[in-house]
């Protein structure tokens, strides 16, 4: 599983999460989880590959991991974190 902090500005950013769903997890109802835990907006985007990616506003970066590895089964060895420079995709 990949976590990337994505910068959208000068101090904007956005973290996505891929590969979520190599653990069964429901994508869509995960990114609903995120959204109401973290009171930010996240939502399912597909990447370049075609896979399903949830975005989530904002730099939450350790919060997203410690959450993932507590609610989804995910061990922390598992997670890789990225960042990433650029706007918009």
């Amino acid at each position: 599983m990949v976590i990337k902090r994505i910068e959208r500005g000068k101090r904007k950013y956005v973290t996505a999460i891929a590969n979520l769903q190599t653990f069964d997890v429901d994508v869509k109802k995960a990114a609903k989880t995120l959204a109401n835990k973290f009171a930010r907006g996240a939502s399912v985007t597909k990447t370049v590959e075609g896979k399903d990616e949830i975005v989530v506003q904002g730099d939450l970066v350790d919060e997203i991991e410690e959450f993932v590895v507590e609610n989804f089964g995910v061990s922390e060895d598992q997670v890789v974190i990225r960042e990433e420079k650029g706007g918009k995709k």
